[in-house]
């Protein structure tokens, strides 16, 4: 399983990101200004200064190299010039430059034209008064030292930040995870709210509100059941008692009648009851085998006889459950009668094994009607919310021939 972090960690780790590439953004571009202001300052000293110098060549038209200072040195002629600086402009070249040769040194170059038409040269040497390499890093220590410190400053102001932000998220994901509020009363949390969490609390109060009131009214429901629906159930039974002590065949007949239907009500109203309980109330064991089969066979042997079904059963394997055994006989009961009713001389097939049940028939199918029924009534979906209380797989299907087969997965098996 995935584990997704806290969003306080997220947004410092953003923010963070974001501070260090700005660092390395500031330290690149502050060292690259740092060398073009002292190459810009060393061309334009150069411009300035070397006009007044090469006066001293503008008299005389002989070859000249003048030492003006230990870094300016004035040549009247091309052909005067070291062969370093030949190698970098050519003969009529004019105007300012600079360049580094192989051993570092690096020099400045100033060409201007006489008006006789000869070009005169002022070269500097500007190694001596720029940054050397020992400087220069001690200067990059310096700003990467100072942009350390902003960036620890800046990293602590953005996790301070990110936790105010994200308190009040984080106090609602432990509310919600660490619920025990049975009442479901509306949440409120600490910190400094925004627009967005307000909204997400509000509806989550709402839907916690109307989940209260849908509690609340499967409560009254069930006790209503429990109570309102049992009562008269035993004064029926009662009565029931009372005519058979008549011995008249024509009232036996419907005594019968009446005393199945009613004992189907009661188990129809205590499979209610106990889909409605709390799910994690630790439930019971029941085990599949013969014995307890025999009893589901029992009770559907009329019905099997009445539609003219050829029944079968196989269990494969014996089965414990965890599970109320009333649930599992609902189940059971459903899915049989269901296929029984839609296969009026048909064929139905009850195969158990050690993690499913199934049950197959060559009725009519799920896109028709079984004769005297109205699609599959409310058995299916009691069994479908059984599955769902003990997380079982259900699925029901069409044969590939005829019929439609019910098949229910077991996933929590105690052996």
């Amino acid at each position: 399983m995935k584990t997704h972090q806290p969003i306080s960690r997220k947004i410092t780790k953003i923010f963070i990101t974001g501070a260090a590439i700005l660092l390395i953004f500031y330290t690149v571009v502050v060292e690259n200004i740092v060398l073009y202001t002292e190459n810009y300052n060393s061309e334009r000293r150069l411009n300035i200064v070397a006009p007044f110098h090469l006066k001293y060549v503008q008299r005389h038209d002989k070859p000249q190299v003048i030492v003006i200072d230990p870094l300016i040195k004035v040549y009247s002629h091309y052909y005067l010039l070291p062969d370093f600086v030949k190698q970098q402009i050519d003969s009529q070249w004019l105007g300012t430059t600079r360049f580094v040769l192989s051993n570092n040194d690096e020099y400045g170059v100033f060409a201007s034209m006489l008006k006789t038409g000869r070009i005169v040269y002022a070269v500097e040497q500007t190694t001596q008064i720029e940054w050397g390499d020992g400087e220069f890093i001690i200067v990059e220590v310096a700003l990467f030292v100072f942009g350390l410190c902003l960036f620890l400053i800046t990293a602590g102001f953005i996790i301070n930040m990110s936790n105010r932000i994200a308190k009040p998220f984080t106090s609602l994901a432990i509310q919600l995870q660490d619920e025990t509020d049975e009442q479901l009363s509306a949440i409120n949390v600490d910190g400094e709210l925004s627009q967005e969490l307000t909204q997400t609390l509000e509806g989550i109060n709402f839907s916690r509100a109307r989940i209260k009131e849908a509690l609340l009214r499967e409560q009254s429901f069930t006790r209503y059941v429990s109570h309102e629906l049992r009562t008269p159930m035993t004064v029926i039974k009662g009565c029931l008692s009372l005519l058979r002590r008549h011995n008249d065949p024509s009232v036996d007949k419907q005594v019968v009648r009446i005393n199945n239907a009613l004992n189907d009500m009661e188990q129809l109203t205590q499979t209610f009851l106990l889909l409605a309980r709390d799910t994690q109330q630790t439930p019971n064991t029941i085990t599949i085998d013969e014995d307890y089969l025999g009893n589901i066979l029992d009770s559907i042997d009329k019905r099997v006889q009445s539609n003219n079904v050829l029944f079968e059963h196989e269990l494969l394997q014996t089965v414990s459950l965890n599970a109320e055994p009333i649930l599992v006989t609902s189940l059971l009961t459903n899915l049989l009668f269901n296929a029984i009713n839609c296969s009026i001389d048909g064929h139905v097939k009850l195969t158990i094994t050690s993690d499913s049940i199934q049950v197959i028939d060559d009725g009519v199918g799920l896109n028709k009607k079984a004769r005297g029924y109205d699609g599959f009534g409310i058995g299916l979906n009691v069994v479908n919310d059984i599955c769902q209380k003990y997380h079982w797989q259900f699925s029901l299907t069409n044969n590939a021939t005829q019929g439609c087969c019910a098949l229910v997965t077991f996933t929590d098996i105690n052996y």
